[in-house]
This record gives structure tokens, C-alpha cells and sequence, in this order.
């Protein structure tokens, strides 16, 4: 399948279940790249637009660049009324964005869908001369029992699952040829809480879940809200993870 086709329809659950990134890592954001009002920031492949709307919080101008008419709706139908969001249909390769612009790109649990090769260049074409680049994900503690659980459910059932946050070990040697080697590494504690039917939309908010047409879906729910079960105390569930940025060294 199509990468800019794998949200489609999922729009409304990945809002929902999503968590937002630690505000430590938007407040080292601006503290870092100066970025507030007056900045301009290519939020690629922005979604719905979660990381675009703490980057508004900090003043900038952020163009949101998603190729999934889906998302890209959802993100206008949220964040439409700021004028300094600005949608943009386009992908990480071809952003539809002017030359040499821009002052931050941000990609938000992301980049692993893209050609990195291409992304590079176009981030070079796009940005000013010596603006940084920041891949982020929301990274799941596998030191957590949960988690790991979690973990065991979907490589039961997903065949596409290959690990929390696009899969990030194997795509750590792929974020350092990005970065020419000088890759650099911060994470920001980010738990988040959700009740039984938030826990299962995130993961059914995942590219690689299963659908209501698949064959064991049901008993992918039912492991699911089994896990919750477990480990929820008075219907709330805390699960472990990190924000975690990714840059030039």
C-alpha cells in the first residue's frame, strides 16, 4: 500500500488517541532554535496535527504538509482558525514549499515513512541556510510490564508490527546517515493516561492494526481490553514513554 495511504480513515481515532509531546521538548525547542513568533516551521507529515498545534502554542507560523486527504482534513477542521497554521497538501519529498524559507522542519512520528534520501534534499532546498532538522516520536518504555504486553499482542496479530515508534532500532543507522553521522539524541518523559476505550483506540490508531474486517479482530480486542484490565487502577490506565527528538549534533 500507498505510505500516504495507511492513515486513511483513521483520521478520527488517531486524533482521539494520540498523545501530544512533552511540553519540556517544545519549551527546548524554542529555547534552542529561538523559535517563537516570527518563525517559520514545515511540519511534515503533520497529520492531524498534533505536533502543529504546540508549535503554534510557541508563536510560529507552521505550514502542516500531509499527503492524506484524511488527516490533512481533520488537522484544517482543528486548527483552521489560527491564522498562523497554514495546510499544505503535499509530501516529504515534494513539500510544495518555497525555497530556502524556513527556520525549523519538524517530522512527528513520521519520518519512517519516507524516502530519507529525498526528504534530505528537499529539507535542504526548503529550509535557510544552517536551520535544523527535528524527527520526533512518542517512544514506549519496553521497561514497562504494559508495554511490553502491548508489544506481545501485536506481533501476535499485526503482521505489519515491527516495533513501537516506526520500528526504531531498525531505523536508527537510516536517522544517522540523515544527520552525516553527528546525530544527537534528547527524551522527555511523557506518560499518558487513558480509559478502556482510548487504550484500544490507540492501537487501532497504529498503520499496522487490524481492522473490523479481518478475521481475528475480535480477538484482537479482546486481548487488548484484557491487558487493560489488568493493569487499570479505579478505569484508568498510565502507559510509560518518551517524547523523544532527534538532531544534528
Amino acid at each position: 500500500m500507498d505510505n500516504t495511504k495507511k492513515f486513511s480513515g483513521k483520521a478520527d481515532v488517531y486524533q482521539q488517541a494520540r498523545s501530544s509531546y512533552a511540553p519540556e521538548m517544545l519549551a527546548f525547542i524554542a529555547k534552542t532554535w529561538q523559535i517563537g513568533e516570527g518563525s517559520l516551521v514545515a511540519d511534515i507529515g503533520s497529520g492531524t496535527g498534533i505536533l502543529t498545534r504546540q508549535l503554534l502554542g510557541l508563536g510560529a507560523q507552521v505550514y502542516a504538509v500531509e499527503p492524506n486527504a484524511d488527516m490533512r482534513a481533520k488537522a484544517e477542521e482543528l486548527l483552521g482558525g489560527d491564522p498562523n497554521f497554514v495546510s499544505v497538501n503535499g509530501t516529504a519529498e515534494q513539500t510544495n514549499l518555497p525555497d530556502h524559507n524556513f527556520h525549523l522542519i519538524t517530522a512527528a512520528a513520521a519520518f519512517h515513512w519516507f524516502d530519507a534520501v529525498r526528504f534530505k534534499r528537499e529539507c535542504e532546498r526548503i529550509l535557510m541556510p544552517g536551520a535544523p532538522v527535528l524527527l520526533a516520536w512518542n517512544d514506549a518504555r519496553l521497561s514497562a510490564e504494559v508495554n511490553r504486553g502491548r508489544e506481545r499482542i501485536f506481533r501476535k496479530y499485526c503482521p505489519n508490527f515491527r516495533g513501537f515508534s516506526g520500528g526504531k532500532d531498525e531505523n536508527h543507522a537510516i536517522k544517522r546517515a540523515f544527520f552525516d553521522g553527528a546525530l544527537r539524541e534528547t527524551r522527555f518523559p511523557n506518560p499518558v493516561t487513558y480509559d478502556r476505550q482510548t487504550f484500544i483506540n490507540r492501537a487501532l490508531s497504529a498503520s499496522y492494526s487490524l481492522i473490523e474486517t479481518d478475521a481475528r479482530f475480535q480477538d484482537y480486542l479482546t486481548e487488548l481490553g484484557a491487558l487493560f484490565d489488568q493493569y487499570a487502577v479505579d478505569g484508568k490506565i498510565v502507559i510509560p514513554q518518551d517524547s523523544v527528538a532527534f538532531f544534528r549534533g
